[in-house]
């Protein structure tokens, strides 16, 4: 049941992409790319209970490290997308050596410094970074031997992001279903047990922040492409509050939990905003009725209520 639904959401990405319109089909990319956003940050949330204020540090880091290669450089495109992916790595682990360290709540204090002290580094840098007004670059074609993907076409963004969201959805699912996402899921249980059981829980929480950083800087860098521009806003603390309520509206702990959560927002804000500026006050709310019925998002509720078979997503 489990290969079945992921095949038929698989095609169902597929298709999408030949059969919505150009506004749609640009509405599904930014969807496609903070999915892989949110599916990172649950790995840090979800898994290891580690509440990070500081991931637009990653998400910008990944952006600008995306743009910057191809505009000075003139590097190519995967190239760039993979120079943003080692940068959060980097950024990452030095700044994941100082926060694992501490306790929740000084973690997410922490964390949120590093978040404010790179939008303003960000915003100082215009030399760098262009500042608010940010920086724009012409994309290379993507060479495959004789053929040349250009990522001007709406449908070469569009599988051009699938590719990496698939790629990304794997990689994390093995990692979660692997003896370190089951050590994960310990320390979320019971961190004092694990820690008795002789795992160096700050080691594991390390690694599953690391995986959880650069995993949000590749989405950083596929955001930045399919706008073909980064700006210092990328680095706002806007960007370390959103995936947190992307995970709690679809469930924690469930990798594709999130992505829900990703879609009724993105949906919600691109329909509803159009007609009613306090939309966000909308959605407040139903955050609030969501949490209300079940503190394990919308598709912890559904497990909850009926999965019996043993299957997951």
């Amino acid at each position: 049941m489990k290969r079945g639904f992921t095949f038929l959401l698989v095609i169902s990405l597929l298709v999408l992409g030949l059969i919505l319109p150009r506004g749609a089909r640009s509405l599904m990319v930014q969807m496609m790319a903070f999915s892989i956003f949110a599916m990172a940050y649950d790995i840090s949330l979800g898994f290891t209970n580690q509440c990070s204020l500081g991931h637009s540090v990653f998400f910008g880091a990944g952006a600008y490290g995306t743009i910057l290669p191809m505009l000075h450089w003139h590097f190519g495109v995967l190239p760039s997308v993979f120079i943003g992916f080692l940068l959060g790595l980097v950024l990452a682990f030095l700044t994941g050596l100082i926060s694992v360290r501490l306790s929740e709540a000084y973690f997410v204090i922490v964390t949120a410094i590093f978040s404010a002290i790179f939008h303003l580094l960000a915003m100082d840098m215009t030399w760098l970074t262009g500042g608010d007004d940010g920086l724009s670059v012409t994309l290379p074609k993507i060479g495959f031997g004789p053929l040349k993907l250009s990522l001007y076409h709406p449908l070469g963004t569009y599988y051009f992001v699938l590719a990496f969201l698939l790629a990304g959805y794997l990689a994390l699912r093995t990692i979660v279903g692997s003896p370190l996402g089951m050590i994960f899921v310990a320390i979320r249980e019971n961190e004092k047990r694990t820690a008795f059981l002789g795992y160096n829980v700050r080691t594991y929480k390390l690694i599953a922040f690391l995986i959880s950083g650069t995993f949000t800087a590749l989405s950083g860098g596929l955001y930045a492409v399919s706008l073909r521009y980064a700006t210092a806003d990328f680095f706002s603390l806007y960007w370390s509050i959103i995936p947190i309520v992307w995970c709690l509206v679809g469930g924690l702990g469930t990798l594709i939990g999130p992505c829900i959560g990703v879609a009724l927002m993105s949906l919600f804000q691109y329909y509803v905003s159009a007609w009613w500026t306090y939309y966000l006050v909308i959605f407040g709310v139903l955050i609030l009725l969501i949490l209300r019925v079940s503190r394990r998002g919308i598709l912890g509720y559904f497990i909850g209520r009926g999965a019996r078979g043993g299957w997951r997503l």
